[in-house]
């Protein structure tokens, strides 16, 4: 099996241990490694620091994409109701000039003689017995 050597981080390296005379009675022992050198505070890999890096523009780049998503919907919203609001008011101002219309008093003659009726005498005042 091949091993690239590049992919290991260096450690220090051990001093040449000195032979020990082990008893020949005893069974074969396993034989031990150095433990790796351990550094008192950890370091911060590049790529480690690359990820972390992409993270953080990726939540912003969310946060952004909300926020005008969020924006474009509600001026969206507002121009459609404003545009609601003027129809109603060009509504309104018909219904007020056909309302005036149909109220002067030659239009109301004419609509009551159309339909058959007529005009009322002068008014008769009683008076109290």
């Amino acid at each position: 099996m091949a091993v690239f050597q590049g992919a290991r981080l260096p450690t220090t390296a051990l001093p040449a241990a000195r032979p020990v005379a082990r008893p020949r009675l005893a069974a074969p022992a396993i034989p031990r490694s150095a433990p790796p050198a351990v550094r008192a505070t950890p370091r911060v890999r590049p790529a480690g620091m690359l990820m972390a890096g992409i993270l953080a523009a990726t939540m912003l780049g969310l946060v952004y994409l909300t926020q005008t998503l969020g924006a474009n919907a509600a001026s969206s919203e507002i121009r459609s109701l404003d545009n609601q609001r003027e129809a109603l008011g060009m509504t309104i101002g018909r219904q007020a000039l056909k309302a005036k219309d149909l109220t002067k008093a030659d239009t109301v003659i004419s609509n009551a003689r159309n339909l058959g009726l007529r005009e009322l005498d002068e008014r008769l005042v009683l008076s109290a017995p």
